[in-house]
């Protein structure tokens, strides 16, 4: 009898999918790269937003998760606007990236459009002629709240990423 118990148990367990990670006897998972992810850093991403999202190796693993599901423009949409902030661009550099994130996700003919509405994406159209640093800080409040509030609770029951939190005698 405790042999079918242990079955059914480990029955839903959840499995990383095949070919995507590798565990070590330690319990570090490594996706599709070299860097591994260890138990400690899945438990600060669970616990942090931020932390998550801050990351490279966090942010590669949600953004593949959001890709599954159908929502990785937002996280590139996010990423997009941090690195635009963070190079302090002006003049004819800034419009030239304003207009390259306007036309990837903000456009009506975007293939990679934001889920934001008319009045923020009416006025980042009526401001992207001459764009200023600030042109999408309402947008990307939006993503990050939408990713927040939706993707991120999604990932953190993702049967992948509850494999990165368990102690590897329960996988």
């Amino acid at each position: 009898m405790s042999g079918a118990v242990t079955s059914l148990r480990n029955a839903h367990r959840p499995h990383p999918p095949t070919g995507t990670y590798t565990m070590s006897r330690k319990g570090i998972f490594k996706l599709r790269s070299k860097s591994a992810i260890s138990r400690d850093q899945a438990s600060k991403w669970e616990n942090n937003f931020d932390a998550l999202i801050n990351d490279t190796r966090g942010v590669q693993l949600f953004t593949e998760f959001a890709r599954k599901h159908h929502a990785a423009e937002n996280i590139e949409f996010w990423l997009a606007v941090k690195d635009f902030r963070k190079k302090q661009l002006q003049g004819d550099r800034l419009n030239e990236q304003a207009r390259r994130i306007y036309r990837t996700f903000v456009s009506n003919q975007s293939e990679k459009q934001i889920n934001i509405n008319d009045v923020i994406r009416k006025d980042i159209q009526r401001n992207i002629l001459a764009p200023t640093m600030t042109i999408f800080n309402e947008a990307q409040d939006t993503i990050y709240i939408l990713m927040k509030t939706d993707i991120y609770p999604r990932f953190l029951r993702d049967d992948c990423f509850l494999c990165l939190t368990r102690p590897s005698g329960d996988n």
